[in-house]
Protein backbone atom coordinates (compact mmCIF):
# COMPACT_ATOMS: atom_id res chain seq x y z
CA UNK A 1 0.00 0.00 0.00
CA UNK A 2 1.50 3.43 -1.00
CA UNK A 3 2.23 6.20 1.90
CA UNK A 4 0.01 8.27 0.78
CA UNK A 5 -3.12 6.07 0.81
CA UNK A 6 -2.51 5.86 4.74
CA UNK A 7 -1.75 9.30 5.45
CA UNK A 8 -5.36 9.65 4.04
CA UNK A 9 -6.87 8.06 7.53
CA UNK A 10 -9.50 5.82 7.97
CA UNK A 11 -12.86 7.49 7.03
CA UNK A 12 -15.64 6.38 9.07
CA UNK A 13 -18.19 4.18 6.79
CA UNK A 14 -21.89 5.43 7.26
CA UNK A 15 -24.72 2.54 7.29
CA UNK A 16 -27.91 3.71 5.41
CA UNK A 17 -30.30 2.04 7.99
CA UNK A 18 -33.99 1.17 6.44
CA UNK A 19 -37.37 0.66 7.59
CA UNK A 20 -38.94 -2.90 7.19
CA UNK A 21 -41.29 -1.30 4.83
CA UNK A 22 -38.18 0.16 2.49
CA UNK A 23 -36.69 -3.48 3.34
CA UNK A 24 -39.37 -5.15 1.54
CA UNK A 25 -38.06 -5.89 -1.30
CA UNK A 26 -34.22 -5.87 -0.44
CA UNK A 27 -32.71 -9.73 0.46
CA UNK A 28 -30.45 -10.85 3.47
CA UNK A 29 -29.26 -13.78 5.17
CA UNK A 30 -31.83 -15.48 7.86
CA UNK A 31 -31.75 -13.54 11.30
CA UNK A 32 -31.99 -17.46 13.08
CA UNK A 33 -28.44 -18.08 11.69
CA UNK A 34 -27.23 -16.01 14.19
CA UNK A 35 -29.52 -16.91 16.83
CA UNK A 36 -28.13 -20.59 16.45
CA UNK A 37 -25.06 -19.26 16.46
CA UNK A 38 -24.24 -20.42 12.81
CA UNK A 39 -22.89 -17.35 11.47
CA UNK A 40 -20.51 -14.96 13.00
CA UNK A 41 -22.09 -11.20 13.64
CA UNK A 42 -20.32 -8.12 11.92
CA UNK A 43 -20.55 -4.63 11.92
CA UNK A 44 -19.29 -1.93 9.60
CA UNK A 45 -16.22 -0.43 10.00
CA UNK A 46 -14.89 -2.78 12.89
CA UNK A 47 -11.39 -4.88 12.57
CA UNK A 48 -10.83 -8.99 12.54
CA UNK A 49 -8.12 -10.52 12.06
CA UNK A 50 -5.20 -12.85 13.27
CA UNK A 51 -3.78 -10.17 15.84
CA UNK A 52 -1.10 -11.76 16.40
CA UNK A 53 0.42 -12.17 12.99
CA UNK A 54 -0.31 -8.38 12.60
CA UNK A 55 -3.17 -9.08 9.48
CA UNK A 56 -5.85 -7.01 10.22
CA UNK A 57 -8.73 -6.16 7.61
CA UNK A 58 -11.29 -3.06 8.51
CA UNK A 59 -15.18 -4.43 7.21
CA UNK A 60 -16.19 -1.87 4.65
CA UNK A 61 -19.52 -3.25 3.13
CA UNK A 62 -21.26 -6.96 1.88
CA UNK A 63 -20.42 -8.49 -0.75
CA UNK A 64 -22.96 -11.28 -0.60
CA UNK A 65 -24.40 -14.49 1.21
CA UNK A 66 -25.02 -17.83 0.85
CA UNK A 67 -25.74 -21.28 2.49
CA UNK A 68 -21.81 -21.59 3.45
CA UNK A 69 -21.76 -18.25 5.34
CA UNK A 70 -21.44 -14.10 4.59
CA UNK A 71 -18.57 -12.23 2.35
CA UNK A 72 -17.59 -8.89 3.42
CA UNK A 73 -15.27 -6.29 1.25
CA UNK A 74 -12.39 -5.58 3.65
CA UNK A 75 -9.81 -3.06 3.47
CA UNK A 76 -6.02 -5.08 4.07
CA UNK A 77 -4.44 -2.82 6.34
CA UNK A 78 -0.96 -4.40 5.40
CA UNK A 79 -0.94 -6.29 2.45
CA UNK A 80 1.76 -8.98 1.91
CA UNK A 81 3.98 -8.74 -1.36
CA UNK A 82 2.00 -11.72 -3.06
CA UNK A 83 -1.08 -10.05 -2.27
CA UNK A 84 -0.67 -6.69 -2.91
CA UNK A 85 -4.00 -5.42 -3.15
CA UNK A 86 -5.49 -3.39 -0.69
CA UNK A 87 -8.77 -4.25 -1.39
CA UNK A 88 -9.97 -7.71 -0.77
CA UNK A 89 -13.19 -10.10 0.18
CA UNK A 90 -13.41 -12.06 3.26
CA UNK A 91 -15.87 -15.28 3.56
CA UNK A 92 -16.89 -15.76 7.17
CA UNK A 93 -17.85 -19.28 7.10
CA UNK A 94 -20.96 -20.96 8.60
CA UNK A 95 -20.02 -22.54 11.47
CA UNK A 96 -18.74 -26.05 10.70
CA UNK A 97 -18.77 -25.84 6.55
CA UNK A 98 -15.51 -25.06 6.10
CA UNK A 99 -14.14 -27.80 5.31
CA UNK A 100 -14.78 -28.58 1.85
CA UNK A 101 -13.30 -24.99 0.71
CA UNK A 102 -9.96 -26.48 2.80
CA UNK A 103 -9.94 -29.92 1.10
CA UNK A 104 -9.95 -28.28 -2.34
CA UNK A 105 -7.18 -25.60 -1.66
CA UNK A 106 -5.47 -28.76 -0.78
CA UNK A 107 -5.45 -29.80 -4.10
CA UNK A 108 -4.99 -26.19 -5.63
CA UNK A 109 -1.37 -26.50 -3.43
CA UNK A 110 -0.81 -30.21 -3.95
CA UNK A 111 -0.87 -29.14 -8.14
CA UNK A 112 1.61 -26.24 -6.75
CA UNK A 113 -1.02 -23.68 -7.91
CA UNK A 114 -0.95 -20.26 -6.36
CA UNK A 115 -3.78 -18.32 -5.43
CA UNK A 116 -2.12 -15.62 -7.96
CA UNK A 117 -1.66 -18.46 -10.85
CA UNK A 118 -4.71 -19.73 -9.81
CA UNK A 119 -6.67 -16.06 -10.33
CA UNK A 120 -4.69 -15.30 -13.91
CA UNK A 121 -4.32 -18.82 -15.15
CA UNK A 122 -7.47 -20.89 -14.18
CA UNK A 123 -10.08 -18.36 -13.76
CA UNK A 124 -11.01 -19.59 -10.04
CA UNK A 125 -10.28 -17.48 -6.59
CA UNK A 126 -8.99 -19.62 -3.64
CA UNK A 127 -7.92 -17.96 -0.63
CA UNK A 128 -4.87 -16.14 0.08
CA UNK A 129 -4.32 -17.14 3.27
CA UNK A 130 -6.87 -18.09 6.20
CA UNK A 131 -7.72 -17.69 9.67
CA UNK A 132 -9.83 -18.33 13.04
CA UNK A 133 -11.88 -16.16 14.94
CA UNK A 134 -13.70 -16.41 17.72
CA UNK A 135 -16.90 -16.03 18.84
CA UNK A 136 -20.66 -16.80 20.38
CA UNK A 137 -21.77 -16.10 23.97
CA UNK A 138 -18.74 -17.80 24.96
CA UNK A 139 -16.18 -16.46 23.36
CA UNK A 140 -14.82 -19.84 22.47
CA UNK A 141 -16.80 -20.62 19.26
CA UNK A 142 -14.35 -20.64 16.21
CA UNK A 143 -15.29 -19.11 12.57
CA UNK A 144 -13.29 -19.84 9.55
CA UNK A 145 -12.22 -16.86 7.34
CA UNK A 146 -10.82 -16.79 4.31
CA UNK A 147 -9.10 -14.23 2.67
CA UNK A 148 -9.75 -13.54 -1.55
CA UNK A 149 -9.49 -11.56 -4.19
CA UNK A 150 -12.08 -8.43 -4.19
CA UNK A 151 -14.31 -9.08 -7.98
CA UNK A 152 -16.15 -7.69 -9.91
CA UNK A 153 -20.33 -8.43 -10.84
CA UNK A 154 -21.67 -11.32 -11.63
CA UNK A 155 -20.55 -13.04 -15.25
CA UNK A 156 -24.32 -12.39 -16.52
CA UNK A 157 -24.21 -8.74 -15.70
CA UNK A 158 -23.99 -7.62 -20.02
CA UNK A 159 -23.29 -3.87 -19.09
CA UNK A 160 -19.84 -5.01 -18.44
CA UNK A 161 -19.05 -5.40 -22.07
CA UNK A 162 -21.40 -1.74 -22.63
CA UNK A 163 -17.54 -0.78 -21.77
CA UNK A 164 -15.66 -2.39 -23.53
CA UNK A 165 -14.96 -1.69 -27.53
CA UNK A 166 -17.40 -4.69 -28.58
CA UNK A 167 -19.63 -1.68 -29.73
CA UNK A 168 -17.53 -1.35 -32.63
CA UNK A 169 -18.71 -5.20 -34.09
CA UNK A 170 -21.99 -5.57 -35.82
CA UNK A 171 -23.91 -7.40 -32.90
CA UNK A 172 -21.96 -6.68 -29.57
CA UNK A 173 -24.13 -7.58 -26.79
CA UNK A 174 -24.66 -10.82 -28.72
CA UNK A 175 -20.75 -11.13 -29.52
CA UNK A 176 -20.18 -9.89 -25.38
CA UNK A 177 -22.73 -13.04 -24.55
CA UNK A 178 -21.03 -15.82 -26.56
CA UNK A 179 -17.86 -14.59 -25.53
CA UNK A 180 -19.51 -14.81 -21.65
CA UNK A 181 -20.59 -18.35 -22.40
CA UNK A 182 -17.18 -19.40 -24.04
CA UNK A 183 -15.51 -17.90 -21.00
CA UNK A 184 -17.01 -19.54 -18.03
CA UNK A 185 -16.61 -23.30 -20.14
CA UNK A 186 -13.15 -22.40 -19.93
CA UNK A 187 -13.27 -21.97 -16.26
CA UNK A 188 -14.96 -24.97 -15.76
CA UNK A 189 -13.07 -27.13 -18.10
CA UNK A 190 -9.44 -25.84 -16.15
CA UNK A 191 -11.86 -27.21 -13.09
CA UNK A 192 -12.35 -30.36 -14.50
CA UNK A 193 -8.79 -31.28 -15.26
CA UNK A 194 -8.10 -30.94 -11.99
CA UNK A 195 -10.31 -33.79 -11.18
CA UNK A 196 -12.86 -31.07 -9.31
CA UNK A 197 -16.64 -30.62 -10.49
CA UNK A 198 -17.75 -27.14 -8.82
CA UNK A 199 -21.36 -28.63 -7.86
CA UNK A 200 -22.77 -24.95 -7.38
CA UNK A 201 -21.89 -23.83 -10.81
CA UNK A 202 -24.01 -20.53 -11.70
CA UNK A 203 -23.78 -17.13 -12.23
CA UNK A 204 -24.26 -16.12 -8.84
CA UNK A 205 -20.87 -18.36 -8.33
CA UNK A 206 -18.66 -16.81 -11.10
CA UNK A 207 -17.42 -13.28 -11.35
CA UNK A 208 -15.67 -10.97 -13.96
CA UNK A 209 -12.32 -9.78 -12.86
CA UNK A 210 -11.81 -6.40 -12.92
CA UNK A 211 -8.43 -5.15 -13.71
CA UNK A 212 -7.13 -2.04 -11.39
CA UNK A 213 -9.54 -2.18 -8.17
CA UNK A 214 -6.31 -2.68 -6.34
CA UNK A 215 -5.70 0.90 -7.16
CA UNK A 216 -8.83 3.04 -6.06
CA UNK A 217 -8.68 4.84 -3.02
CA UNK A 218 -11.01 4.88 -0.01
CA UNK A 219 -13.59 7.19 -1.57
CA UNK A 220 -13.38 5.80 -4.51
CA UNK A 221 -14.21 2.23 -3.50
CA UNK A 222 -17.20 3.20 -1.60
CA UNK A 223 -18.32 4.74 -4.95
CA UNK A 224 -18.05 1.66 -6.56
CA UNK A 225 -19.61 -0.69 -4.38
CA UNK A 226 -22.01 2.01 -3.03
CA UNK A 227 -22.83 2.77 0.91
CA UNK A 228 -23.80 -0.08 3.26
CA UNK A 229 -27.46 -0.34 3.24
CA UNK A 230 -28.86 -2.43 5.82
CA UNK A 231 -32.01 -3.04 8.30
CA UNK A 232 -31.78 -2.71 12.00
CA UNK A 233 -32.40 -5.92 14.40
CA UNK A 234 -34.92 -5.49 17.02
CA UNK A 235 -33.35 -6.00 20.21
CA UNK A 236 -30.29 -7.81 19.09
CA UNK A 237 -28.38 -10.41 21.62
CA UNK A 238 -25.17 -8.78 22.30
CA UNK A 239 -22.13 -11.17 20.82
CA UNK A 240 -24.82 -13.76 18.88
CA UNK A 241 -26.38 -11.19 16.69
CA UNK A 242 -25.48 -8.08 14.35
CA UNK A 243 -27.05 -4.37 15.14
CA UNK A 244 -28.28 -4.23 11.31
CA UNK A 245 -28.15 -7.20 8.63
CA UNK A 246 -26.82 -5.67 5.20
CA UNK A 247 -27.56 -6.08 2.43
CA UNK A 248 -25.21 -7.19 -0.53
CA UNK A 249 -23.52 -4.26 -2.56
CA UNK A 250 -23.65 -4.00 -6.12
CA UNK A 251 -20.57 -3.19 -8.19
CA UNK A 252 -21.13 0.00 -10.34
CA UNK A 253 -18.85 -0.89 -13.36
CA UNK A 254 -20.43 2.50 -14.74
CA UNK A 255 -18.93 4.33 -11.75
CA UNK A 256 -15.64 3.16 -11.82
CA UNK A 257 -14.86 3.49 -15.79
CA UNK A 258 -15.13 6.73 -14.91
CA UNK A 259 -12.67 6.54 -12.00
CA UNK A 260 -10.42 4.87 -14.15
CA UNK A 261 -10.74 7.24 -17.14
CA UNK A 262 -9.61 10.11 -14.91
CA UNK A 263 -6.86 8.13 -13.81
CA UNK A 264 -5.77 7.22 -16.91
CA UNK A 265 -5.96 3.74 -16.46
CA UNK A 266 -7.09 0.96 -19.28
CA UNK A 267 -10.13 -0.82 -18.29
CA UNK A 268 -8.71 -3.80 -20.66
CA UNK A 269 -11.60 -5.32 -22.10
CA UNK A 270 -11.82 -7.66 -24.96
CA UNK A 271 -9.78 -6.84 -27.68
CA UNK A 272 -7.35 -4.67 -25.72
CA UNK A 273 -4.72 -6.96 -24.61
CA UNK A 274 -2.19 -4.89 -22.50
CA UNK A 275 1.17 -6.15 -21.03
CA UNK A 276 0.90 -5.21 -17.03
CA UNK A 277 3.29 -3.32 -15.92
CA UNK A 278 4.39 -5.77 -13.25
CA UNK A 279 4.49 -9.65 -13.83
CA UNK A 280 4.34 -9.12 -17.52
CA UNK A 281 0.42 -11.00 -17.25
CA UNK A 282 -2.17 -9.88 -19.61
CA UNK A 283 -4.80 -7.70 -17.28
CA UNK A 284 -7.94 -8.64 -18.77
CA UNK A 285 -11.62 -8.76 -18.02
CA UNK A 286 -12.35 -12.58 -17.05
CA UNK A 287 -14.87 -14.79 -15.51
CA UNK A 288 -13.78 -16.03 -12.53
CA UNK A 289 -15.17 -18.85 -10.16
CA UNK A 290 -15.82 -18.39 -7.19
CA UNK A 291 -17.34 -20.29 -3.68
CA UNK A 292 -16.13 -24.08 -3.76
CA UNK A 293 -17.69 -24.73 -0.66
CA UNK A 294 -19.98 -27.86 -2.74
CA UNK A 295 -16.91 -28.62 -4.60
CA UNK A 296 -16.18 -32.55 -4.93
CA UNK A 297 -13.32 -33.88 -6.04
CA UNK A 298 -13.02 -37.67 -8.07
CA UNK A 299 -11.19 -39.02 -5.29
CA UNK A 300 -13.60 -38.54 -2.66
CA UNK A 301 -16.84 -40.20 -1.48
CA UNK A 302 -20.23 -39.09 -3.42
CA UNK A 303 -22.14 -36.50 -2.26
CA UNK A 304 -25.07 -34.51 -3.29
CA UNK A 305 -25.19 -30.80 -4.68
CA UNK A 306 -27.06 -28.22 -3.11
CA UNK A 307 -27.25 -25.92 -6.52
CA UNK A 308 -30.83 -24.37 -6.88
CA UNK A 309 -33.15 -27.05 -8.56
CA UNK A 310 -33.34 -24.48 -11.60
CA UNK A 311 -29.80 -25.51 -12.49
CA UNK A 312 -30.02 -29.35 -11.18
CA UNK A 313 -29.48 -31.82 -13.42
CA UNK A 314 -32.08 -34.48 -13.75
CA UNK A 315 -30.26 -36.87 -11.80
CA UNK A 316 -30.05 -34.72 -9.31
CA UNK A 317 -33.66 -34.20 -8.87
CA UNK A 318 -34.32 -37.41 -8.78
CA UNK A 319 -31.42 -37.84 -6.02
CA UNK A 320 -31.73 -41.43 -5.97
CA UNK A 321 -30.63 -42.31 -9.49
CA UNK A 322 -27.71 -40.28 -9.26
CA UNK A 323 -24.98 -38.12 -7.18
CA UNK A 324 -22.88 -34.66 -8.09
CA UNK A 325 -20.55 -35.31 -10.56
CA UNK A 326 -18.54 -33.56 -13.67
CA UNK A 327 -21.30 -34.03 -16.01
CA UNK A 328 -24.20 -32.60 -13.60
CA UNK A 329 -21.19 -29.49 -13.74
CA UNK A 330 -22.21 -29.69 -17.50
CA UNK A 331 -25.52 -29.12 -16.98
CA UNK A 332 -25.25 -26.38 -14.90
CA UNK A 333 -22.90 -24.55 -17.17
CA UNK A 334 -25.70 -25.10 -20.51
CA UNK A 335 -28.38 -23.21 -17.66
CA UNK A 336 -25.57 -20.49 -17.15
CA UNK A 337 -25.22 -20.14 -20.75
CA UNK A 338 -28.85 -19.58 -21.14
CA UNK A 339 -29.32 -17.12 -18.19
CA UNK A 340 -26.43 -15.16 -19.54
CA UNK A 341 -27.77 -15.21 -23.53
CA UNK A 342 -31.38 -14.68 -22.21
CA UNK A 343 -31.81 -13.29 -18.99
CA UNK A 344 -34.13 -16.03 -18.08
CA UNK A 345 -33.70 -19.24 -16.71
CA UNK A 346 -33.82 -22.21 -18.53
CA UNK A 347 -36.29 -24.17 -16.64
CA UNK A 348 -38.34 -21.74 -14.34
CA UNK A 349 -39.29 -23.47 -10.96
CA UNK A 350 -42.46 -21.29 -10.59
CA UNK A 351 -45.25 -22.54 -13.26
CA UNK A 352 -47.89 -21.46 -11.42
CA UNK A 353 -50.09 -24.14 -14.47
CA UNK A 354 -48.20 -26.85 -13.41
CA UNK A 355 -47.24 -27.34 -9.85
CA UNK A 356 -46.67 -24.19 -8.31
CA UNK A 357 -46.58 -25.63 -4.53
CA UNK A 358 -43.31 -28.47 -6.17
CA UNK A 359 -40.46 -26.19 -7.45
CA UNK A 360 -39.20 -29.75 -8.78
CA UNK A 361 -41.90 -30.50 -10.68
CA UNK A 362 -42.24 -27.49 -12.32
CA UNK A 363 -38.49 -27.73 -13.69
CA UNK A 364 -38.31 -31.58 -14.91
CA UNK A 365 -41.68 -30.57 -16.85
CA UNK A 366 -39.78 -27.64 -17.96
CA UNK A 367 -37.03 -30.20 -19.22
CA UNK A 368 -39.39 -32.07 -20.64
CA UNK A 369 -40.50 -29.71 -22.82
CA UNK A 370 -37.71 -29.43 -24.08
CA UNK A 371 -36.14 -32.95 -24.79
CA UNK A 372 -39.29 -35.15 -24.32
CA UNK A 373 -40.87 -37.42 -22.02
CA UNK A 374 -38.48 -38.41 -19.12
CA UNK A 375 -37.16 -41.75 -18.93
CA UNK A 376 -38.57 -44.70 -16.85
CA UNK A 377 -35.36 -45.33 -15.14
CA UNK A 378 -36.04 -41.59 -13.81
CA UNK A 379 -39.99 -41.95 -13.90
CA UNK A 380 -39.52 -44.43 -11.62
CA UNK A 381 -37.24 -43.17 -9.66
CA UNK A 382 -39.14 -40.57 -8.78
CA UNK A 383 -42.34 -42.30 -8.06
CA UNK A 384 -39.95 -44.14 -5.15
CA UNK A 385 -39.20 -40.44 -3.83
CA UNK A 386 -42.45 -39.58 -3.97
CA UNK A 387 -44.24 -42.85 -2.39
CA UNK A 388 -47.52 -41.93 -0.67
CA UNK A 389 -47.51 -38.53 -2.28
CA UNK A 390 -49.12 -36.63 -4.58
CA UNK A 391 -47.38 -36.38 -7.41
CA UNK A 392 -47.98 -35.20 -11.46
CA UNK A 393 -48.34 -38.39 -13.14
CA UNK A 394 -50.77 -38.51 -16.00
CA UNK A 395 -52.75 -41.84 -16.78
CA UNK A 396 -50.83 -42.56 -19.99
CA UNK A 397 -47.33 -41.84 -19.19
CA UNK A 398 -45.89 -43.34 -22.53
CA UNK A 399 -47.90 -41.16 -24.53
CA UNK A 400 -47.27 -37.59 -22.48
CA UNK A 401 -44.11 -38.10 -20.40
CA UNK A 402 -44.27 -36.21 -16.96
CA UNK A 403 -46.65 -33.86 -17.38
CA UNK A 404 -50.43 -33.84 -17.63
CA UNK A 405 -51.75 -33.64 -20.90
CA UNK A 406 -54.11 -31.07 -20.84
CA UNK A 407 -51.37 -28.97 -19.15
CA UNK A 408 -49.13 -29.97 -21.90
CA UNK A 409 -51.75 -28.80 -24.49
CA UNK A 410 -52.13 -25.55 -23.13
CA UNK A 411 -48.26 -24.95 -23.02
CA UNK A 412 -48.14 -25.65 -26.29
CA UNK A 413 -51.18 -23.48 -27.71
CA UNK A 414 -49.80 -20.89 -26.03
CA UNK A 415 -46.41 -20.96 -28.06
CA UNK A 416 -47.66 -22.57 -31.45
CA UNK A 417 -47.70 -18.88 -33.14
CA UNK A 418 -43.72 -18.14 -32.40
CA UNK A 419 -41.52 -19.15 -34.99
CA UNK A 420 -42.56 -22.95 -35.07
CA UNK A 421 -45.21 -25.20 -33.70
CA UNK A 422 -44.46 -27.26 -30.96
CA UNK A 423 -42.01 -25.38 -29.51
CA UNK A 424 -40.43 -25.34 -25.64
CA UNK A 425 -40.56 -21.81 -23.72
CA UNK A 426 -36.82 -22.49 -23.76
CA UNK A 427 -36.74 -22.73 -27.13
CA UNK A 428 -39.08 -19.42 -27.30
CA UNK A 429 -36.54 -17.73 -24.66
CA UNK A 430 -33.56 -17.92 -27.40
CA UNK A 431 -35.67 -17.07 -30.20
CA UNK A 432 -37.19 -13.82 -28.58
CA UNK A 433 -33.74 -12.81 -26.76
CA UNK A 434 -32.74 -9.55 -27.90
CA UNK A 435 -29.28 -10.94 -28.37
CA UNK A 436 -28.53 -13.67 -30.07
CA UNK A 437 -30.99 -14.01 -32.95
CA UNK A 438 -28.33 -14.36 -35.12
CA UNK A 439 -27.12 -17.30 -33.59
CA UNK A 440 -30.58 -18.66 -32.37
CA UNK A 441 -29.94 -21.69 -34.21
CA UNK A 442 -26.24 -22.72 -33.26
CA UNK A 443 -26.83 -21.60 -29.93
CA UNK A 444 -30.47 -24.30 -29.66
CA UNK A 445 -28.12 -27.31 -31.36
CA UNK A 446 -25.22 -26.35 -28.32
CA UNK A 447 -28.04 -26.67 -25.76
CA UNK A 448 -29.79 -29.60 -27.10
CA UNK A 449 -25.80 -31.61 -27.39
CA UNK A 450 -25.35 -30.35 -23.18
CA UNK A 451 -29.21 -31.34 -22.07
CA UNK A 452 -29.45 -34.85 -22.48
CA UNK A 453 -30.75 -36.99 -19.98
CA UNK A 454 -28.26 -39.28 -19.16
CA UNK A 455 -25.29 -37.63 -17.69
CA UNK A 456 -23.03 -39.98 -20.15
CA UNK A 457 -25.22 -38.75 -22.98
CA UNK A 458 -24.15 -35.11 -22.62
CA UNK A 459 -21.30 -32.85 -24.28
CA UNK A 460 -18.13 -33.15 -23.33
CA UNK A 461 -15.88 -29.54 -22.44
CA UNK A 462 -13.88 -30.43 -25.55
CA UNK A 463 -16.30 -30.91 -27.99
CA UNK A 464 -18.48 -27.90 -26.46
CA UNK A 465 -15.87 -25.48 -26.53
CA UNK A 466 -15.16 -26.21 -30.41
CA UNK A 467 -18.77 -25.82 -31.03
CA UNK A 468 -19.50 -22.80 -33.79
CA UNK A 469 -21.70 -21.37 -31.10
CA UNK A 470 -18.60 -20.79 -28.83
CA UNK A 471 -15.98 -19.64 -31.45
CA UNK A 472 -15.56 -16.32 -30.35
CA UNK A 473 -11.71 -14.81 -28.80
CA UNK A 474 -10.04 -11.67 -27.89
CA UNK A 475 -8.35 -11.75 -30.66
CA UNK A 476 -11.44 -11.73 -32.85
CA UNK A 477 -12.57 -9.40 -31.09
CA UNK A 478 -9.67 -7.05 -31.80
CA UNK A 479 -9.22 -7.46 -35.60
CA UNK A 480 -12.92 -7.26 -35.76
CA UNK A 481 -12.86 -3.57 -34.18
CA UNK A 482 -10.23 -2.57 -35.85
CA UNK A 483 -11.55 -3.75 -39.29
CA UNK A 484 -7.79 -6.29 -39.80
CA UNK A 485 -8.36 -9.77 -40.00
CA UNK A 486 -11.26 -11.94 -40.78
CA UNK A 487 -14.97 -11.40 -39.30
CA UNK A 488 -15.50 -10.81 -35.83
CA UNK A 489 -17.55 -13.95 -35.07
CA UNK A 490 -17.27 -15.90 -38.02
CA UNK A 491 -15.53 -19.12 -38.12
CA UNK A 492 -12.04 -19.77 -39.00
CA UNK A 493 -10.20 -17.37 -37.39
CA UNK A 494 -8.05 -17.97 -34.33
CA UNK A 495 -10.92 -19.05 -32.07
CA UNK A 496 -8.81 -20.91 -29.32
CA UNK A 497 -9.57 -18.18 -26.23
CA UNK A 498 -7.31 -19.56 -24.44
Amino acid sequence: MSAASREEGPLEVSVKILTKEEAANWHSERRNLYTSGKLFPIKINTEIGAKRADRIFRVINKLGYGTYGTVWLVEDTKPPANAPSRWKAIKIHRRGTADTDLLVLKEFKRADITPEKALTEYQVAIPYEQFPIKGGLDGKTIYTCSVLPLLGPKVDDMGVFDLSNLEQLGNGKDYASRFACRQIAEALQKLHKMGIAHGDFRPSNILYYLPHLDKLSENEILSVYGQPVAVALKDPVPFIEPEYLCFPARCNVKEFKMILDDKNLDMCLVGQQKEAQAGGSQQLLCATVIDLGSAWHHTWAPRHSLIPVNYQAPELIVRRHGYMSVQSDIWALGCSMVRIHTQQPAFPDDWPSVNAERPETNVLAGMEFFLGPIPVPYRNAWKERRRGKNHVFPTNPAHVGFLEYSTLKKWRKRYRKVEEDNKSPLHVAVWKSEVGRDHAEDFLDLLMGIFKWFPDQRMSLENILSHPFLQVSVSQASDAGSGSGPGGDKPGGDDSGK
